[in-house]
This record gives C-alpha cells, sequence and structure tokens, in this order.
C-alpha cells in the first residue's frame, strides 16, 4: 500500500520528522505522497497536486482523499511520529470512545462538524484519533458524497461508521511541556503527536534526538 499525507504548508517541521519516523521504523509500504499544492523547499518526494478548496479544515481535507485512486491506501497526517518498528499491515483503524465523550473536548468548528456527524449517524465510535488509518476508495468516495454545501464532518468517523476497529488511548501534546515529561509521556507507544502549542523547543529538541537522519524526502 501506498502513504497519502494531505497537507497544508506550514512554517513547522512536522512533516519533517513525521517521514523520518516512517522511514525509521515503517516496512511494507510503496511510497510515501504528499497531497497537496504547497511544497516545502526542502521535500524532494513524490506528489499528487490538488488545491484546497476552501477555508473548511475538513473539506479540505476529504476533497484531497478524493484524489486518490488506489483502492485502499493509508492515510498519515504531518504529525503523527512512529516510535518503534512497524509493518503497514499492522496499522489499524484506531478510535477512542464515542462521539458524544469526543464533543465533550471540542471546540469551534471542529464541535460543529463533531454534532454534523452524530446528527448523521448518531453516536458511532470516535475514529478521528491521531493515528494513521486505512482507507478504501470506497469509503472516501461514500464520505465525499455527504452534504458537504453548508456542512462539516469528522472524515475517520464517517468513512469507519460500519467498523468494529480497535480501541486505543490517543497521545497528542499540544501544549508546552518538559522533554523528561514529554519522554515520560510517550514511553511504551507506538504513536504520538503534536499540536502548534506543544511544537516547542523541548519538543523540537526530542524530535531531532529520535529522528537525527534525513529522510530520503529531503534535500
Amino acid at each position: 500500500m501506498t502513504i497519502y499525507i494531505p497537507y497544508k504548508h506550514t512554517p513547522g517541521e512536522e512533516l519533517k520528522f513525521c517521514l523520518r519516523s516512517i522511514e525509521k521504523y515503517l516496512t511494507g509500504y510503496e511510497d510515501v505522497i504528499l497531497i497537496t499544492d504547497e511544497v516545502p523547499e526542502w521535500y524532494k518526494g513524490n506528489i499528487l497536486f490538488h488545491k484546497d478548496v476552501s477555508s473548511r479544515k475538513q473539506l479540505n481535507i476529504i476533497s484531497k482523499l478524493f484524489q486518490v485512486k488506489d483502492e485502499k491506501f493509508v492515510m498519515f497526517n504531518d504529525d503523527h511520529f512512529l516510535l518503534k518498528p512497524l509493518h503497514i499491515n499492522e496499522i489499524k483503524n484506531w478510535y477512542h470512545g464515542t462521539l458524544k465523550e469526543a464533543l465533550n473536548n471540542a471546540t469551534g468548528k471542529y464541535y460543529t462538524a463533531i454534532r454534523n456527524t452524530i446528527d448523521h449517524f448518531g453516536d458511532v465510535r470516535y475514529f478521528d484519533t491521531h493515528f494513521p488509518c486505512i482507507f478504501t476508495n470506497y469509503q472516501i468516495h461514500r464520505v465525499f458524497r455527504l452534504e458537504w454545501g453548508s456542512y462539516e464532518y469528522i472524515i475517520k468517523s464517517a468513512a469507519f461508521v460500519d467498523s468494529e476497529g480497535e480501541e486505543i488511548t490517543d497521545c497528542k501534546i499540544n501544549h508546552p511541556m518538559s522533554k523528561m515529561a514529554i519522554e515520560d509521556r510517550i514511553k511504551d507507544r507506538t504513536f504520538f503527536s503534536t499540536g502548534p502549542n506543544g511544537m516547542r523547543m523541548q519538543m523540537m529538541n526530542l524530535l531531532n534526538e529520535l529522528y537525527p537522519q534525513k529522510s530520503k524526502y529531503e534535500y
């Protein structure tokens, strides 16, 4: 299977470390392809060109994934970091709790997207955790055909509504932490993720320690 990363260019270096973690630990994949129209100057990997269609994050993501023609593929986000050896066939469709439980911690547009997904599908499993996942072309097309004109939905949960999946605790670090605290948080994890508020000096130092070698996707 090929890994696709729907990507919107930002000043941060999450993508660089994501790719390094894939190359360091993941086996069994065929290629990594960015879906984007904004390529970082250091990136020399393959690209599936597609512009964002609006200012709405979920709509942009599903529009990019809709461009993929593979019958089955893996989606990574640029802030997913692999911490130990893994074969691509070991990637599960991981979830944590239900949509109503996730709604309690959501705000803004993401809250509305979860609410719309609940209204359409009911209180199903919450698959929009910070892990890669495996999509089929059919699942992406089914989600793409939802009413996106004035609504947003959370994509993984909508796509995997009929899936059993496997439950796992999420690990996203989106606030400043000491290097020791981060190391303790990610100990024994297979993946972790970070957000803009977590990408401080201590996190960058740790990422450089975890993934010091350039990947083949970097000049």
